[in-house]
């Protein structure tokens, strides 16, 4: 698949959370083991990674495709609660921020999920979603275990975005393809935690 790119439906990170979020990182480097900061211009809450698809897949079904599953989807919310180790604070690969999602966007997630594993020639992942921002990576492939810390912030979901991920000289590049606004009604349901 010569023509594949790389692409993956996020929301972005606005500065109000990404500002403060790198400040701490940044602040907080001298304590960790050695990681690789992602750029600021890279943050983002993947939703559905998407893996290699075909562009002209992505152009003539996909984009439609998520189109129609997001005309009726309103925005929501994303409560960070804590910085992490992850997949497993024993033996992260990843710092985290992570959180959870209000109803509307747990199901949003869940939507453009099962509404895009037709058109993939793999389903998206169907693991439970944990809903968290990447701010670094580990260069140690065996870190030590991390203790989280708590960090509160909340995301507003106002958009899905489609992103492409292409290589680049300190590591890949994200630039965003498509945008689909939410409908401007406020999610007001809340959410609790898991």
């Amino acid at each position: 698949m010569a023509d594949a790119i790389r692409s993956f439906l996020a929301v972005p990170v606005g500065q109000s959370v990404a500002e403060p979020l790198m400040a701490t990182v940044n602040a907080s480097t001298h304590a960790l083991p050695p990681l690789r900061v992602t750029p600021w211009a890279n943050l983002h809450l993947t939703l559905v990674f998407l893996g290699a698809v075909p562009q002209r897949v992505l152009d003539d079904q996909v984009i439609p495709r998520v189109g129609e599953l997001l005309a009726d989807a309103r925005p929501g919310r994303i409560h960070f609660r804590q910085v992490a180790g992850f997949p497993d604070p024993g033996r992260p690969r990843h710092l985290v921020l992570e959180g959870y999602a209000s109803p509307t966007i747990e199901t949003l997630q869940r939507t453009l999920r099962e509404g895009l594993a037709g058109i993939l020639d793999h389903a998206p992942q169907e693991q439970q979603w944990r809903p968290h921002i990447t701010v670094a990576h580990f260069r140690d492939r065996r870190p030590r275990a991390i203790t989280a810390t708590p960090w509160q912030a909340e995301l507003p979901v106002a958009e899905v975005c489609l992103y492409e991920s292409e290589p680049g000289l300190h590591g890949p590049v994200y630039r965003v393809r498509e945008r689909w606004p939410l409908a401007q009604e406020p999610d007001e349901a809340g959410a609790t935690a898991p």
